[in-house]
């Protein structure tokens, strides 16, 4: 089944509408980790200026887990996080190259293991992790 589909089936199966609104907004999150402006700049280009309707369904596929909030340098993006390639919903690294302007992720089993095996987590029953890597590209020479 194609991805976007799944994401729709599963604001279907939760009992909410599939609007136009929502189907465009995951339809531009695919691939792409956008702040709200470029969201809104995208879904006007699509003919949603509502700013308050885009808002509103932001913040509902949020909270159904359909998209992630990424807090990066201060700044608030937006990923598809649902059976994303890259990471789950609850647990990701993201890489921000400040050079590029550019997001990527990983998704490195062991990572999450070693974490939540550590020594001073132990003792905790951890819901998630969500790390966040600034960096900035080598010298090519």
């Amino acid at each position: 089944m194609d991805l976007k589909l799944r994401y729709y089936d599963q604001i279907r199966k939760s009992g909410h509408r599939l609007t136009d609104n929502r189907i465009a907004m995951i339809e531009i999150l695919e691939n792409n980790h956008f702040t709200f402006k470029q969201i809104q700049v995208e879904m006007k280009k699509k003919g949603f200026n509502n700013v308050a309707t885009i808002y509103n369904n932001l913040e509902f596929l949020v909270r159904e887990k359909i998209i992630a909030e990424l807090h990066i340098a201060n700044t608030i993006y937006y990923d598809l996080a649902m059976d994303n390639p890259g990471h789950s919903n609850d647990s990701h690294i993201h890489i921000n190259v400040i050079d590029k302007e550019e997001i990527t992720e990983i998704n490195d089993i062991d990572i999450f293991e070693y974490i939540t095996c550590h020594e001073k987590l132990k003792h905790l029953n951890i819901d998630s992790i969500q790390i966040v890597i600034d960096a900035k590209s080598k010298d090519a020479n």
